[in-house]
């Protein structure tokens, strides 16, 4: 394999109210990967490259809380418009995440705390450590806290209906735009709130979490395979990947990995 074949991307940040985003991979309109100097096909949109990329990977850099959110999945996006979008979040520090619903919470409850602006009560709180993962399928509400940094992989959509915003105001000082009511259409009332794991694996991706101490070999994918040096650093096929970088394998390549670093990896179909 050539080394030009491990794609590397420029810096595509989106700053927001309360931090920035890091769009490490996307072939997305509201924000495409473009290939960094050094790699084959340098210059080039990913989505020339790879049209058919079907995720969105970024670093979610919160300074402050994000909104209560949810998104829609395959069946309810067809009501309320908008892609569908199942995600998973692995923690790069120790952070507070919302992630599900109390049990026997309904649409009037959720309706009563946007109003009363109790929300968080209705919440499931999760004191999140590094390197645990979670999985946060389309329907589950969420939400990220104050100073918590987060590895997403998710499906390719910038669909987010936001849900309940803490009663502040944007930077126009004015409350941001609610979307109640898309929000009771999206929300699966019966997904439980989701459990620490090491891997998440879906319908969309695959994610696992390498220690890397030396080397090792991981099987070509019939999709492409996403590298993220969460520590440390380490090469794949003769390219360096620096901490806190990522790179895009394209499918039916054969992987050689050497260095010492822990490495999520994440394969699509």
């Amino acid at each position: 394999m050539k080394q030009g074949n491990v794609l590397k991307f420029a810096p595509n940040f989106h700053p927001a109210l309360w931090g920035s985003e890091s769009w490490e991979i996307s072939v997305h309109p509201a924000g495409q990967s473009v290939v960094s100097d050094g790699c084959t096909y340098a210059g080039k949109s990913l989505s020339d490259v790879l049209p058919d990329f079907p995720l969105l990977v970024k670093v979610i850099d919160a300074k402050t809380r994000l909104s209560v959110q949810v998104h829609p999945n395959e069946r309810t996006c067809k009501v309320t418009g908008g892609d569908p979008k199942t995600e998973m979040w692995a923690m790069l520090e120790d952070g507070v995440i919302y992630a599900g619903l109390k049990p026997g919470v309904g649409p009037k409850d959720v309706e009563e705390a946007v109003k009363s602006g109790r929300f968080e009560e209705l919440l499931v709180r999760h004191e999140a450590k590094k390197g645990e993962a979670f999985f946060i399928p389309g329907g589950l509400v969420h939400a990220i806290g104050d100073g918590t940094l987060i590895y997403e992989v998710q499906q390719s959509s910038d669909t987010t209906f936001r849900l309940y915003d803490w009663n502040r105001v944007g930077a126009d000082g004015k409350p941001r735009e609610l979307h109640v009511e898309k929000s009771l259409q999206a929300i699966d009332y019966s997904l439980p709130a989701p459990t620490p794991a090491v891997d998440v694996k879906c319908a969309f991706f695959d994610f696992r979490q390498i220690a890397l101490d030396g080397e090792l070999a991981v099987p070509a994918s019939s999709g492409g395979t996403v590298l993220f040096a969460a520590e440390g650093s380490f090469s794949v096929n003769g390219v360096d990947v620096p901490r806190r970088t990522s790179v895009l394998v394209p499918p039916g390549e054969d992987i050689s990995l050497k260095g010492a670093a822990h490495v999520f990896l994440t394969t699509y179909k």
